[in-house]
């Protein structure tokens, strides 16, 4: 995420912190939430094709440069 300066990332162990699964109907995992002013914008779930996501998050990160 170093490559895209203008989107801020987290981690969260939903097994520790029970009530977010709950909050985001999130039922396997790995899934990777990106939220745009406050909104979920993209959801990737179990098998993450990183160059999919790559190109997915480039879209984005230049929308929000641009």
């Amino acid at each position: 995420m170093e490559k895209y300066p203008k989107i801020a990332m987290g981690s969260v162990n939903a097994q520790e912190v029970t009530e977010i699964a709950g909050m985001y109907s999130i039922f396997t995992a790995p899934v990777l939430l990106l939220f745009v002013d406050g909104k979920e914008f993209l959801r990737e779930a179990r098998i993450v094709h990183l160059d999919l996501l790559e190109e997915k998050i480039d879209k984005i990160h230049r929308h929000m440069a641009g």
